[in-house]
């Protein structure tokens, strides 16, 4: 009977790992389509009206990628019941998803939000170019949080892992191929203190801000990171040994 149940609690885990992985195959080619589809080259509205529709798409599948992950880890506890050994491995797994940021985490930190100038543009006054909240500043924020001790960062809603791409696509910024828009919220958890020091440090992110009111930091006594939702597939990446 052990046996019975056993074997099928793996059926549902490998059934809910092919749903999770058609999910992801979704997502990525919608993303993919859209690139091919030359979005650069539509002139404003459509642009805007593109930009929105994917964003919900790509919300809507996240969801239900989430949910799976849910479920699939429900189903891990569940078998790790059969057996004194399952549970350890079960509790290790479970660690190892948590510090490769595939669930939610929670605790201090600060937030950033960092958006356009509204200040005057032109001669005399800002170029328009530094104006504008680009992806290597999000890049910088997040570098120097990673550097102050920041152990689990999102950018709106997206978790950042080793492998996250953020970029310019056009007149967009990309994290995790997702495209979001301002405000850029940051929220990372560690010393809040420790965190928003390395933000202000003098020649810092905040001193190269052109405009003050670019950046806005936030200490937090608890924040919520969520998990990572993005595609795990790795081309040539293989375990050493």
């Amino acid at each position: 009977m052990n046996v019975i149940r056993s074997r099928s609690w793996v059926l549902k885990v490998t059934i809910m790992s092919i749903g999770l992985g058609m999910l992801i195959a979704v997502s990525l080619k919608t993303q993919q389509q859209m690139r091919s589809e030359g979005i650069g080259d539509f002139r404003w509205p459509e642009l805007v009206m593109a930009y929105k529709d994917a964003r919900r798409q790509n919300e809507r599948l996240h969801k239900q990628i989430a949910q799976l992950q849910d479920k699939l880890t429900d189903y891990e506890y569940q078998i790790s019941q059969g057996s004194s050994s399952a549970k350890l491995l079960n509790r290790e797994l479970q660690e190892i998803k948590f510090l490769a940021g595939l669930t939610a985490a929670h605790g201090p930190g600060v937030t950033v939000t960092l958006k356009d100038s509204r200040k005057k543009t032109g001669p005399g006054a800002i170029p328009i170019i530094d104006s504008l909240i680009h992806d290597t500043d999000i890049w910088r924020v997040v570098n120097e949080l990673s550097s102050a001790g920041a152990e689990a960062i999102s950018i709106n809603d997206q978790r950042v892992i080793a492998m996250t791409p953020i970029r310019c696509v056009g007149p967009v910024i990309q994290v995790n191929e997702v495209p979001i828009a301002q405000p850029y919220v940051i929220r990372a958890i560690g010393n809040p203190k420790t965190l928003e020091s390395a933000l202000r440090m003098t020649g810092g992110v905040v001193d190269s801000m052109p405009d003050p009111d670019m950046i806005e930091i936030k200490q937090e006594t608890d924040i919520t990171v969520p998990a990572y939702a993005g595609s795990r597939r790795t081309n040539y990446l293989k375990p050493a040994g």
